[in-house]
């Protein structure tokens, strides 16, 4: 097992006027000024061993788009798609939502990849 979240916490970091955070956006209030991005861990299971030990892990990750207009939310999944591929994770899936009681746009990725031990 090995835990990529570090890495992707410092590459979503490297997008600007941005507030990164775990599982969910730390100041709801905050949006109409910063748009959000939080991510956490789906999936961290053994894809094969070799020996008796594990020698590669699937990895997948959720990242999730909080903002007050759609577009911004597109113009962001881009980088965020970009940084992630930087970090050779494969997209899976990517769904626009709307939250119609708060009226926050809201972005769902996956993203997926096997890392090697």
């Amino acid at each position: 097992m090995i835990n990529l979240k570090p890495q992707i916490l410092k590459k979503l970091e490297e997008i600007s006027n941005v507030e990164v955070s775990y599982f969910y956006p730390q100041k709801w209030s905050n949006l109409s000024k910063k748009p959000a991005i939080s991510y956490y861990e789906m999936d961290n299971s053994m894809s094969s061993k070799a020996d008796d030990e594990e020698y590669s892990s699937n990895i997948a990750i959720q990242i999730d788009i909080w903002a007050k207009s759609s577009s911004k939310c597109s113009k962001l999944a881009i980088e965020v798609n970009a940084k992630m591929a930087d970090l050779e994770f494969e997209r899976t899936l990517a769904v626009d939502l709307f939250e119609n009681e708060t009226k926050i746009y809201h972005k769902t990725m996956r993203f997926e990849k096997e890392e090697i031990l």
